[in-house]
């Protein structure tokens, strides 16, 4: 409270007081300013020159040192890595040149021919394609598309058509066996002899030469190709060429440790990313029939590629001048942070290795000078302290003391208890009065406010915030059937049971990123994506679902052995446009979603009991995963609050990633019958629901739809329903 807004007895009370002081305390009065400023004056001297000015020369020393070194081996690494993978490319590239420039190898023996490029490939994992262009434009070659999958390319030209005819065949590798999965047969225009790499291995024949980094037509992604012709009868028969993506040295960057926070880059003299741990930065992605590009440094806004581009701009040279190791220092940022910045030639075509590392990464190596630097700065302010505490406990510290005693009091409201701290320094002296009269303030403010209120307030701290944003997501309710009569059976003895079945099925969602958000009972309610934003939240919830209802057939079976009652899970799941965040009251809050798409997802899960189901999924859910999971359109359900039908499917299991898509008979009959019970064509639909069954062997869904077919059939026939 100001003073000019106290009450008139508040702001008349301290002149008696300040009367009586010179009565009550001696004439004479010590600044309290100048003896603190003499006592911290003395104490800030001695330990900052004890601390600061050797270790700023120890610690300076010390970085720049680590610095040079640090850089210097991370260079050689790089540079080595990048060597070996030449030679092992240039090497390998001879023994396929030899093989097939022999007829070890015959080149019209597919078979032989494409298992030795395969084996090549697989010994190689840095090679992203081993292949064969030949005279007439043939092209034979096995790519690496990732760490398992892989392609075998056969590609005739025909000069009269100007097409290729292209066969690929695609296989699953893991670390013992090959697995075929499909063939494909398509036409296109690669014509193997206007490629880089072939002509510039026919303009230098014999010789390995390398091209420039271009980007691949098949993969899109930025590479660079080595090539070596081969001659049979002293005619040249082909070109052996090898390709490496730019992102496998891109891979090998972002393994490399540098420091704490340090990164390496390659570029190219002209000033185009060669190489990065985030290959976003290499390449700019082609739109419409452009092809893409590699970025230039300078379009790139990652903070150590945006300090290596100053630091050159800075110190007046460019990317082509780097013709030897260049180690600069360069500050940024708002707080003028330093940095270590070098570069070197990579050794390798016109490359540059550059690494950027943040002087604080260096800092944690000097941790041994600052043991040798304990002992002194510990034996320097133990005397300070000492000394100063000699000098300033009578005229600070006791009456400070005091003082912080009363102010204790004042922050429990005891106001009654706090007493005047007489002081000999003058300004002590009037912060005694202060408080003095703050507790005479505070006593007559707490008439107005509850002090049981202000205490609550005070330990409450930092207010939570209210507040959510609107998010698509998918929710998921789960239950369980018959949970009920087991916990009539078992009583308090459920809970070892609840806390496993919740146990597991959190398990299931969490490792599938799902967000758990609440219990209800043997109820489980979690959604996917949100807090942390998931593109495939839809696929993943599915996923979820079908592995806690894997997870509890398990269950089952040990209680089907212990003679307890059977167990399953009822599961829905929706997803739409829903409210997330903190929700609730100011007292208390609960990340939680709320909207319609909840309230569906909590109805889709009661509606198993109605169709015999397990799992069932909203429309929405059904389009956002339809490429990623096997369902059935189980029916078209009115929804209270909503005019318009909404469509339901049975969940069954997710899809194979590499295969089409193929829903079993049994699937088509029943949507078969669905369509012509919707069409009221009962006797018709009927058929097809029978047949689901009779395919499927037992069919819950089919069965609940025969009992309402029967019981329309005869109204139908009543009401002179044709189509019955």
């Amino acid at each position: 409270m100001e003073p000019a807004d106290r009450p008139a007895s508040d702001q008349a009370l301290p002149s008696p007081t300040a009367a009586a002081l010179p009565v009550a305390l001696p004439r004479f009065k010590i600044s309290f300013r100048l003896s603190l400023l003499a006592v911290s004056l003395i104490t800030v001297i001695v330990t900052a020159a004890a601390v600061h000015l050797p270790w700023i020369w120890i610690s300076r020393t010390n970085v720049v040192e680590m610095a040079v070194q640090l850089n210097t081996e991370i260079i050689g690494g790089i540079g080595r890595e990048i060597d070996q993978l030449f030679r092992t490319a240039e090497a390998t590239q001879d023994s396929v040149q030899e093989v097939f420039q022999t007829g070890t190898v015959i080149l019209e023996d597919r078979k032989r021919r494409d298992q030795f490029m395969f084996s090549v490939l697989r010994a190689n994992p840095h090679f992203s394609w081993v292949s064969l262009g030949m005279p007439n434009g043939d092209f034979f070659g096995a790519q690496r598309r990732d760490e398992r999958t892989f392609r075998i390319a056969e590609s005739l030209w025909d000069d009269k058509a100007k097409m290729a005819t292209r066969k690929e065949d695609y296989y699953v590798a893991d670390e013992h066996k090959v697995y075929f999965t499909q063939s494909k047969t398509k036409t296109n225009d690669y014509y193997s002899v206007t490629r880089q790499w072939y002509q510039r291995a026919v303009t230098n024949p014999g010789t390995h030469i390398w091209t420039d980094v271009y980007i691949f037509a098949n993969s899109g992604k930025p590479g660079i190709n080595t090539a070596v012709t081969f001659e049979r009868d002293g005619q040249l028969t082909g070109v052996v060429s090898i390709a490496i993506e730019l992102e496998r040295i891109s891979r090998y960057l972002r393994q490399l440790h540098i420091a704490e926070n340090g990164v390496a880059f390659i570029i190219d003299r002209a000033g185009r990313m060669i190489a990065f741990k985030d290959p976003n930065e290499v390449a700019r992605i082609g739109e419409g029939d452009s092809g893409g590009a590699l970025k230039d440094i300078s379009e790139s806004h990652y903070p150590a590629l945006r300090i290596a581009r100053e630091a050159v701009e800075d110190n007046r040279f460019t990317w082509s001048e780097v013709t030897e190791t260049r180690q600069l220092q360069y500050r940024w940022g708002a707080n003028g942070e330093r940095y270590f910045v070098t570069l070197a030639p990579a050794g390798q075509l016109d490359w540059v290795i550059g690494t950027v590392i943040p002087e604080a990464d260096f800092l944690t190596g000097v941790e041994q000078n600052q043991k040798r630097l304990a002992f002194i700065v510990l034996g320097v302010i133990a005397f300070v302290m000492a000394l100063s505490m000699v000098v300033a406990r009578w005229l600070f510290i006791a009456p400070l003391g005091r003082m912080i005693d009363q102010t204790h009091l004042i922050e429990r409201f005891e106001l009654d208890a706090v007493q005047p701290v007489p002081s000999r320094v003058r300004e002590l002296d009037s912060l005694a009065t202060a408080l003095q009269q703050m507790s005479l303030g505070l006593s007559a403010f707490r008439k107005y406010i509850a002090t049981d209120l202000v205490r609550g307030l005070l330990d409450r701290g930092v207010e939570a915030k209210l507040g959510g944003e609107r998010r698509t997501l998918t929710v998921l309710f789960m239950d369980l059937a018959n949970f009920t009569t087991m916990t009539e059976r078992l009583g308090h003895r459920i809970l070892p049971f609840l806390a496993r079945y919740l146990g597991e099925m959190s398990g299931i969602i969490m490792a599938r990123r799902g967000t758990i958000d609440k219990f209800i009972g043997d109820a489980v309610m979690a959604f996917w994506g949100a807090p942390t934003w998931n593109q495939d939240h839809a696929a993943d919830a599915c996923r979820s679902a079908l592995a806690c209802k894997a997870a509890m057939e398990a269950i089952r079976a040990e209680l089907k052995r212990d003679g307890r009652p059977d167990l399953f899970v009822r599961i829905g799941v929706n997803t739409g446009r829903v409210v997330v965040g903190n929700i609730g009251s100011e007292e208390r809050l609960d990340y939680t979603v709320i909207g319609d798409p909840v309230n569906l997802a909590s109805r889709l899960e009661g509606m198993n009991k109605e169709y015999g189901t397990q799992i069932i999924i909203g429309h929405n859910t059904y389009e956002e995963a339809k490429y990623d999971i096997v369902a059935r359109r189980l029916d078209a359900v009115t929804v209270k609050g909503r005019e318009e039908p909404v469509f339901i499917y049975e969940l069954l299991e997710m899809a194979d990633p590499v295969k089409e898509i193929v829903r079993p008979d049994w699937v088509l009959a029943y949507e078969a019958g669905l369509d012509a019970f919707n069409g009221r064509e009962w006797t018709r639909a009927l058929e097809h629901f029978r047949r689901a069954i009779d395919l499927r062997g037992a069919d819950a869904p089919s069965e609940a739809m025969i009992r309402r077919c029967e019981a329309a059939l005869p109204r139908a026939i009543r009401e002179g329903d044709l189509a019955a």
